[in-house]
């Protein structure tokens, strides 16, 4: 399963060009961005790590996602990413993500990929303090992009606990979010990850988000850190990120001393953009006291 999973990642992070870290877990920071949808930042995710909250019943979502990924024989590439997603009930999304590599002068190069994608929350007792948790799950091909055999899709079950605590007022919205997720192909499973972040919703018009993705206190610089902002005018929204923040952890006798001494290593840190349009079929349920 590694092997597959290390075929893969390394066929897209190469034309991304972000192949550069060494450890597992930033490999697989590296690979769930890859195949993570593009989401409702700051709302049914930060910006790649997924939240427990969800679209909400009958709310459809559609985003679309871009970063440059390298150049190659002179010629610029460009990942896109578009993803569908639905509400079927107030706990449950469902969605499809299309992936692909695009030339400078608008040629779509062979190399794409197709992830499915779901997730279910099952604790919700009140919207704000409480947590609320979800299990989702990302699924991808392996082989050309067909689903027609379990043993060729990689699967990435995950768990999310998100809380979210009002500052005031419900207008204005902090939220931070942790997960635990791995990867399973042919019934075997990888090791854990651990991921998590914090938002910001300032008057459900401008977002501000951070999230660190290959959390390991047990390792040496195994985190990546992205962030970004985002603003909302309607049905439609606009954001920009930067991805791919090495964390570069100093000296300390303590985990506490090695993280407030650390800095960011913007040296292979890249932009991306998105835009999102929302259709909110559904009315809002009530907030939860």
């Amino acid at each position: 399963m590694k092997k597959r999973l290390l075929l893969l990642a390394l066929a897209l992070l190469l034309c991304i060009g972000s192949a550069v870290a060494q450890t597992e877990d930033t490999q697989f920071a590296l690979f769930k961005r890859t195949i993570a949808p593009v989401m409702r930042w700051g709302e049914n995710g930060i910006m790649t790590v997924p939240k427990a909250t969800t679209l909400g019943r009958a709310n459809f979502f559609a985003g679309a996602m871009g970063q440059k990924a390298g150049t190659l024989q002179g010629l610029d590439l460009y990942l896109t990413s578009v993803s569908l997603m639905a509400g079927t009930s107030d706990d449950v999304e469902i969605g499809y993500t299309r992936r692909q590599l695009i030339w400078e002068d608008l040629y779509f190069s062979n190399l794409s990929m197709d992830t499915f994608h779901m997730k279910a929350r099952f604790l919700n007792l009140t919207d704000y303090f409480i947590p609320q948790a979800a299990l989702g799950i990302n699924a991808v091909s392996l082989r050309d992009n067909k689903f027609t055999d379990r043993n060729s899709i990689l699967f990435n079950p995950y768990l999310a606990v998100t809380s979210t605590i009002p500052i005031f007022t419900t207008k204005m919205l902090f939220s931070v979010t942790a997960v635990a997720e791995t990867i399973m192909n042919q019934n075997a499973l990888g090791s854990y990850q651990f991921s998590g972040g914090a938002d910001l919703n300032l008057f459900n018009f401008l977002y501000g988000f951070a999230e660190i993705q290959g959390f390991n206190p047990a390792a040496t610089n195994s985190e990546v850190i992205n962030a970004g902002a985002k603003l909302r005018l309607g049905f439609l929204s606009v954001g920009v990120g930067l991805f791919n923040i090495k964390l570069v952890k100093g000296e300390g006798a303590t985990l506490v001393d090695q993280y407030a001494s650390s800095i960011l290593d913007l040296a292979n840190a890249n932009y991306m953009a998105t835009v999102a349009l929302d259709i909110r079929l559904g009315k809002k349920a009530p907030a939860k006291k």
